[in-house]
């Protein structure tokens, strides 16, 4: 973007160098000048920082964030102790049906009678 400077400014420096307008010219060429190169030199700084804030940002997300793999880890591992407690339950409750049944004294009767 082009800077231009205002013109009661302009007027001023015209009045500094004793009404010598191309003198004048001159020098608000100078001051637009030195102007824009700050402004370009402020957008290459702020590209810059905006880069390296955004680089600093991806790799300060990337190791706060779960990657797939961990996930999928972190599955498995629940699988397997899932399909452990599965496996305990299933003894659990085969014990305590043997349990009820051999203190049944029906079942006593009955294993009595196919005994003699």
């Amino acid at each position: 973007m082009s800077y231009s400077i205002p013109r009661n400014v302009f007027l001023l420096l015209e009045t500094a160098f004793n009404q010598d307008r191309e003198k004048a010219k001159v020098f608000a060429k100078a001051i637009e000048g030195s102007i824009q190169a700050i402004e370009n030199q402020a957008d290459e700084h702020i590209i810059r920082k905006k880069d390296v804030l955004k680089a600093e940002l991806y790799n300060e997300l990337r190791t706060e964030l779960a990657t797939k793999e961990f996930v999928r880890a972190e599955i498995n591992v629940l699988r397997g102790e899932l399909k452990q407690n599965t496996l305990l339950l299933k003894i659990l409750i085969g014990i305590a049906l043997f349990g009820l049944t051999l203190f049944n004294p029906a079942f006593v009767k009955l294993i009595e009678l196919i005994m003699k």
